[in-house]
């Protein structure tokens, strides 16, 4: 009987123990591989996402931008109507006392 382990030569030892350490370095790399493409894959697509939201943003800030715009010219006729009002109203206290000196007069 050949001195080794479990009955295997010291030679078959060996070259199956180099035969162990040689797939376990290929599922070990591949594995790896496997991590780093997913993972490649993943910021591709959360970089993509990230650009896709900064252009969104900027259409939004763009959009408020004019909003305000608007609402700023908005406020500027409100105003002036406010003050075509008053003075209407202005009018109408003036006529009113006209009227109303000429109801006593008669």
């Amino acid at each position: 009987m050949p001195h080794g382990l479990l009955g295997l030569g010291w030679g078959e030892v060996v070259s199956l123990g180099t035969l162990i350490v040689v797939i376990f370095n290929l599922f070990q790399t591949w594995t790896k591989n496997t991590a780093h493409d997913s993972n490649r894959k993943d910021f591709d697509e959360l970089r993509h996402d990230l650009t896709d939201f900064k252009i969104n943003v900027s259409e939004l800030s763009q959009l408020l931008r004019q909003l305000n715009k608007d609402l700023s010219g908005l406020t500027k006729r409100v105003d002036k109507h406010d003050e075509a009002i008053d003075q209407i109203n202005v009018e109408i206290a003036r006529l009113k006392e006209r009227v109303g000196d000429e109801r006593y007069e008669k």
